[in-house]
Order: structure tokens, then sequence, then C-alpha cells
């Protein structure tokens, strides 16, 4: 049965025009002054409560896009930096991300991240490289499809664009040395409706006066937000934890059951960070790119790649099993909305 959103809409503005105490059974026995007067005050209210409603259907809209598309609008940011850094909107995007992927020299590190994550059959096999977020979503330009049809004048603003991005970039990773990372141990997030099984990487460094130990995986996520405050994504529970995903499931319970699986034959292995990537994808169906590599340590400089480079032992092509999982994954994720849509229709 198809949703009849005008009937929606009708209730939702009725709940507005209540709560705003805007009265649709109007005492006939005004004198015409006071109608008039009446009459404005309703139409000034009925305005504050469009206004509302478009907002809330904006909000609803682009976290409906967030979820299917991978991107957020954040122009509007007050907390961004498009109006002191950028010359441009930019929004926040699923396909875009700062993270940590072992080197490709690293090859018994890959070896062990790609038999686990085949082994539990993880959605994002052909998608996502073995890696840590540490930005994510990250920003890109937005242009205006209309105003910005000059392709030279698009292509220059996203030059400049990605130019500004270099810069913070760097500031941050400048203050961060090369580091040794472990994955030693496993995690999980979820709940009912989803699960996630995750590779704990534990950095190792030390601090400049080599006596305590700290986290160099939490403190570079630390450089990198300070750059870019509207990317604060990966701290929504309060506090940045590292983790290398191994697989999605549909409830906490058959992750927790794999996480046994898993560690039990599971051997420590470590390799070295010297630099971290921007990388990116393309539409749906794509794989994220290298599109820019960011040394760690005094003087580092941005390397961006065109066009951007896969990782070498990056599957070619979606397997049929990887597409079937992240479908269910997709339609999983869909259903969830739609329920905390409803509870929030409710509420």
């Amino acid at each position: 049965m198809s949703k009849d959103w005008f009937s929606d809409g009708r209730n939702a503005a009725k709940r507005l025009k209540e709560e705003l105490g805007i009265d649709t059974n109007q005492d006939d026995t005004l004198d015409p002054i006071d109608k008039n007067d009446n009459l404005r005050e309703q139409m000034d209210s009925r305005h504050t409560a469009m206004e509302s409603g478009r907002s809330a259907a904006r909000a609803l809209l682009e976290q409906m896009n967030a979820d299917v598309n991978g991107t957020e609008d954040i122009g509007d940011d007050p907390m961004g930096i498009t109006s002191n850094c950028f010359d441009l909107r930019t929004k926040k995007s699923h396909c875009t991300t700062i993270c940590m992927v072992p080197p490709p020299s690293s090859k018994m590190a890959w070896s062990r991240l790609t038999s686990a994550r085949r082994a539990c059959r993880d959605p994002g096999f052909y998608r996502w490289p073995p890696h840590a977020n540490l930005l994510y979503p990250f920003i890109e330009p937005l242009f205006d499809s209309h105003r910005d049809s000059d392709e030279a004048r698009t292509e220059e603003m996203r030059s400049k664009f990605m130019s500004e991005v270099a810069v913070h970039l760097s500031q941050a990773a400048e203050k961060c040395m090369p580091f040794d990372v472990t994955l030693n141990s496993f995690g999980t997030f979820g709940g009912k409706n989803r699960g996630v099984l995750w590779a704990e990487p534990t950095g190792h460094a030390l601090t400049p006066d080599n006596n305590v130990e700290h986290d160099p995986l939490i403190q570079l996520q630390n450089e990198l937000e300070n750059q870019f405050p509207m990317c604060k994504d990966q701290k929504k529970q309060g506090s940045f934890t590292p983790h290398m995903t191994i697989s999605h499931y549909a409830n906490i319970t058959d992750a927790l059951e794999s996480k046994a699986a898993v560690q039990s034959h599971w051997e420590p292995v470590s390799f070295r960070v010297s630099e971290v990537y921007l990388l990116e994808r393309k539409g749906d169906n794509g794989q994220f790119l290298v599109r820019g590599t960011i040394p760690l340590g005094p003087g580092s400089v941005v390397k961006f790649h065109d066009p951007p480079t896969p990782f070498p032992d990056m599957p070619s092509e979606e397997e049929d099993w990887v597409l079937s999982e992240r479908l269910q994954m997709k339609d999983r994720r869909k259903k969830s909305f739609k329920r905390k849509h409803r509870k929030n229709l409710k509420d």
C-alpha cells in the first residue's frame, strides 16, 4: 500500500497548528476589525508552521539522503570552515573519508585481515580496504548545477578547495610522528537490529619526553578534527574508538559469535603507519580509491592522485556473495530507518 504523503502532511500541519495555538474553529461573533487582526495572527502563525514543516522536511530528506546515497549538506553549518577557508559550500559525504590503512608493504596484515573479512562475509569486502576511519564522513565541494555550469570555473573552484584541504591535512599530520599499530583483540558494536565486529588497532608511540606511552591514533584523530571541526561523527558516542571493521551483522548476537570464532585462531600482527589516506568512491557500487596520501611528521605535504588509485591487494570486481551481503545490509538499514521514522512520528 502506497504512503499517503498528503494526508500525513495535513495531519502534521494540524498538529503543528494546535501546538502553535491556532484555533481552526474561530468564533464568528468577532467584529470585522477583530476578525482581520485575528486572521493576520493566524496567517503569521501558519507561515511559521509552514516554515517549521519545511525545516523538518529538509532535515528528514537530508537524513534519508545520507542513509541511502551517503551525503549530508553542511554548507550552513556554523561550525564549518567554508566562510574562512573555502569560498565554496561543502557537504559531508559518505563517499569520502580520511582513514588509516595498513601500508601495501605490510603483506601479513593485509592477508590476515582479508582472510578474516572473507570468512565473516563482510558486506564491505569490495568497497572498503581494511581501514580505521579518522574523519568519516569527510567533506567535498557542493556545486550548484545551474550557477556553476561553467566547467572551467567549476574545476578551478574544485582545485582551490583541494588545495585548502591539503593545507589543513598537512597542519594536522605534521604534529604526529609515524607510529606502530598492533592488531591483537576484537570488539563489537550494535544491538538487536545491528551488529559490527571490529579489530582493535592499538597504536604505540612515546611522548616527547620518551617516558609515557600514548595512543597516536587518538592524537591523530584529534588533530584532524581540530582542522575540520564539522567532522565530529567519529565521536558521536562522546569519544573516539579506533576500530577496523571486520564485518556487519543483523544483530549483536551474531557479531559476538563471530568475534569468539575469529579471536580463537587470530595471531597478532603489527605494521608501521607513516601515512594516512584521503579515500573517495564514485556511486553506490564504487570502491574506495586513494585520492590523497598524507605523510605523518614535520614537513608533511599531501600528495593527490589523479586519477585516484586502488590499493594493490583490493579485489578488482565485486563477487556475487559480496553484492548479496551488501544488499541485505542496505535493506536492513532502510528498515531500521523506517522504524526510527515511525517512532519519531509517534513521539
